[in-house]
């Protein structure tokens, strides 16, 4: 640790920042709510931009997959990425499986 760390004001300062975003975040979630800025139109462009995010990010792991075998081969970075992968697919089937069930 660096010598200036002040423990105690970072352990007073963190639950402080949290409380503070926390209640930012309700005040615009309450102003959104009463100003219709959450209707089916808001939700239909962030599943959209969700889905493309997650298109984009299974085609970045499978690059940096590739090129973590040619590179380095069968080592701790590879397998990283390989559990990386696993939890991305995961988290796509289980999601296709809760929204499947709610329709």
């Amino acid at each position: 640790m660096h010598e200036s760390f002040d423990l105690g004001s970072f352990l007073v300062g963190l639950p402080l920042g949290i409380l503070i975003a926390s209640i930012i975040l309700f005040i615009s979630w309450r102003k959104g709510k009463k100003e219709r800025r959450f209707d089916e139109r808001y939700t239909r462009i962030h599943e959209q931009a969700r889905s493309f995010s997650w298109r984009v990010t299974t085609v970045t792991i499978l690059f940096g997959w590739g090129i973590i075998i040619l590179v380095e081969g069968p080592r701790l970075a590879f397998f990283l990425m390989t559990g990386i992968w696993v939890a991305h697919m995961l988290s796509y089937a289980i999601g296709a499986a809760i929204a499947s069930s709610k329709n």
